[in-house]
């Protein structure tokens, strides 16, 4: 049914709670499952309560190290695993990197923001979900 299915991390615990997901689908479906991180261009990180400055090139080697190690521990299960780190816009990186990989299926967890919390920081799922040209799998994530 699948053959490319394009798995989104960010390096976090709500993001890992796709993989289980992912990982049954590509043993079932005899995939090759292709594991994307991508380190936003911008140096501020904001949330609720501060500001912070970020060192993207240090996020993005940590996205490197993280990705190459979960790759590793996949190919151990005997799955073929890709992994790419990108830098850009989120949600228009992984568009872009499932239309060049050939991913015919995206996996992405959501992050359970609702109300307003999902309307100021919007929601990446959400703009996958709309403008993918491929089936999206979201598991929903909570903390």
């Amino acid at each position: 049914m699948y053959q490319r299915m394009l798995l989104t991390l960010d390096r976090s615990p709500l993001a890992e709670k796709a993989l289980p997901h992912a990982v049954a689908l590509a043993q079932a479906c005899h995939a090759a499952l292709e594991l994307v991180s991508v380190v936003p261009l911008s140096d501020v990180q904001a949330s609720a309560e501060y500001v912070v400055y970020v060192d993207r090139d240090q996020e993005a080697a940590q996205c490197e190290e993280y990705l190459r190690s979960v790759q590793s521990r996949l190919q151990g299960e005997g799955l073929q695993v890709g992994a790419t780190v990108r830098r850009g816009d989120v949600t228009e990186e992984i568009l872009n990197h499932a239309d060049e990989c050939g991913a015919d299926l995206i996996v992405m967890s959501t992050h359970g923001r609702s109300g307003l919390g999902r309307w100021v920081y919007g929601s990446i799922a959400d703009r996958v979900l709309r403008h993918a040209s491929v089936p999206v799998l979201l598991v929903r994530a909570s903390e």
